[in-house]
């Protein structure tokens, strides 16, 4: 690294963004200068930021596609939606988590009363939505594409709600943008925020830990019990606090949920699956579904996994509004 040049990144500028090749080479400067410092692009974030409107909405979907079917009438590889987790963000800094879904039933499609209850929750106010990358309105094209064939009473409504909080794929017939078209988190991450500790992953899972860490507003807030601090929570308890400190270090919240298989921590599972490919951060989740479509599964087991389940759900959307949160106290603050 310490031989290369800003002229060996044929670096492309764009107006108030971090473009893929500054990014290249912001990763390469501060990895020689051994800078461990956050970079905005702070114009662009702030004007960014004044297109989203208020409450905030955050989401985040767990899906399963199997080659063989659990369901007959399934094609292989078809997307079954069957968890959800809805946070809001409202001007004044509370932070509630307003709504979730999850079906495990064995025999049972979730798509359509999946997308009942997204509409439902969703229906309360109608500020900004955003998901993390592609997943979300990419299975909203899926279960649009599943209603057009079904006999449900309340298809077209149900695809017209679709239509208004998505836009379409390159693979589907019909053509719509949304007016309230979900806002890509990760493309906001990767349009105006760079942090060494990133790693090079855009993940998430990599993200969170790196706000965590350079953001005193985040740790000083989520040290805090959540009843101490304006968050409510539909799974963790009132005293929980989502930060914790070891050597000078605040560790992912992701690391200190219970494990959803028993003898398997996160690590182990993370260990077990990082070769094979397609596996993303929602693995964990569809193999606990998959767990929970046979009969050997004890009443008890699978209450505990679902509640893993909803556990971990919660956090992929607390995550985001943490990101927001971050990004909003950095704008505000920014010198």
């Amino acid at each position: 690294m310490q031989q290369l040049s800003e002229t060996d990144f044929n670096i492309k500028p764009e107006a108030g963004m971090i473009s893929n090749s500054e990014r290249r080479w912001l990763q390469v400067v501060k990895t020689v200068q051994k800078d461990p410092t956050p970079h905005f692009a702070i114009d662009g974030l702030k004007n960014e930021m004044k297109s989203w409107i208020y409450p905030l909405n955050c989401i985040d979907f767990e899906t399963t596609a199997v080659a063989i079917p659990f369901l007959a009438g399934i094609h292989p590889y078809e997307q079954l939606a069957f968890q959800f987790s809805h946070h809001v963000i409202y001007e004044d800094g509370r932070v509630e988590h307003r709504g979730e879904y999850i079906n495990t039933k064995i025999g049972t499609f979730p798509n359509f009363d999946f997308l009942r209850a997204l509409k439902s929750t969703l229906s309360h106010n109608s500020g900004s939505i955003f998901r993390y990358h592609n997943h979300e309105n990419t299975i909203l094209n899926v279960i649009y594409n599943q209603l057009k064939d079904a006999d449900e009473p309340d298809k077209q409504d149900l695809m017209d709600f679709i239509q208004q909080i998505s836009h379409n794929t390159g693979s589907n017939a019909d053509q719509w943008t949304g007016p309230r078209d979900m806002i890509d988190l990760h493309k906001v991450v990767l349009n105006y925020y760079y942090d060494p500790a990133m790693a090079g992953s855009n993940s998430i899972k990599a993200v969170l830990p790196a706000a965590l860490n350079s953001s005193e507003f985040l740790k000083d807030k989520y040290s805090k019990p959540l009843d101490h601090i304006g968050v409510s929570s539909l799974n963790f308890p009132e005293d929980y606090r989502f930060i914790h400190v070891e050597d000078n270090n605040v560790v992912s919240p992701y690391k200190k949920l219970p494990p959803l298989f028993e003898d398997w921590d996160a690590d182990s599972l993370d260990a077990a699956v990082t070769q094979i490919e397609g596996i993303s951060d929602g693995w964990a989740a569809l193999v606990a579904y998959a767990k929970l479509q046979f009969q050997d599964v004890t009443q008890e087991e699978r209450m505990e996994i679902e509640n893993g389940l909803l556990r971990y759900c919660e956090l992929d959307t607390l995550a985001m509004v943490m990101i927001l949160e971050y990004f909003k106290d950095v704008t505000e603050n920014f010198q």
